[in-house]
């Protein structure tokens, strides 16, 4: 895992037992002969992209980590720009699942109407964690959730919903569904105050959300990484901290303004969150 201390980062590699009560049912079992890339759920054929180390060993416990993209962003994409693979210090699975496209010709996750805790692609979640924890050697206690815009407000209600068996998330740009939450779970998340497509509004509801979620009081600290303004909510103890970053940049490699954007950092941000947890 990555601790942060003062502001160095130091990095403790940790490899748990197969042995150990998290271990998924794929642990020691032959893996496929290649990385799933479609599922039935309700009926219909998905799509994902699941990025398998090449050094995969079924008996090493691996993280798994989710990544959505956003109503625009094909999740060919994403795994380019959120750059979280790259980040990774330790045996990880990684899985970029693709939305479906809604009336408006855009991607989903949900159909018009669903309630917070019920929207249609849970199922679409359940079943892909299903296959990949009977497929591969798998951490049960180290699933996580990625997420921009869309994406990013589609894993925040996860975190909700499927509160019992994720372990973190980490979101730029999002918003969240109310629902009752199925346990706690500790969150990352990013959000430029002038953003233009998703107001700074519903980023601090989805903050107090997750606050209230993990039981936590509303004082915060500075923290790491300060280049996104980062603060952390809870005691450096707790077990399910919530971190808001109301980060400020605005200018794409590119020199375009997008308040929007996935800012520079935010991978390898959310990425050492995750691997800080107890």
């Amino acid at each position: 895992m990555r601790i942060w201390i003062g502001l160095t980062l130091v990095v403790v590699m940790i490899s748990l037992p197969v042995t150990a009560a998290s271990a998924s049912f794929g642990c020691g079992k032959e893996p496929p002969s290649e990385a799933p890339a479609t599922i039935d759920v309700d009926g219909r054929t998905r799509e994902l992209i699941a990025v398998v180390p090449e050094n995969y060993d079924s008996g090493v416990l691996h993280r798994l980590v989710f990544g959505f993209h956003g109503r625009t962003t094909p999740n060919t994409q994403v795994r380019r720009y959120f750059d979280i693979e790259r980040a990774a210090t330790g045996p990880t699975i990684f899985v970029y699942p693709a939305g479906l496209i809604a009336a408006d010709g855009k991607f989903s996750w949900y159909e018009r109407g669903d309630a917070g805790d019920s929207l249609r692609d849970y199922a679409f979640f359940d079943a892909m964690l299903d296959m990949m924890r009977h497929s591969y050697c798998l951490d049960l206690d180290r699933i996580f959730v990625v997420g921009h815009s869309l994406g990013g407000s589609f894993a925040n209600s996860l975190g909700c919903a499927r509160g019992s068996v994720i372990r973190g998330v980490g979101t730029v740009a999002g918003r969240i569904w109310d629902a009752e939450c199925s346990g706690p779970t500790a969150a990352m998340i990013i959000h430029n105050p002038g953003d233009d497509l998703v107001p700074v509004s519903r980023g601090l509801h989805a903050r107090d959300h997750a606050l209230a979620q993990n039981s936590l009081e509303p004082e915060s600290r500075v923290c790491a990484p300060e280049a996104l303004n980062c603060e952390c909510f809870g005691p450096p103890e707790a077990p399910d901290p919530v971190v808001w970053c109301p980060h400020t940049q605005d200018v794409t490699r590119s020199g375009r303004t997008d308040l929007h954007l996935w800012p520079e950092g935010a991978g390898a941000a959310i990425m050492a969150f995750f691997e800080s947890l107890p």
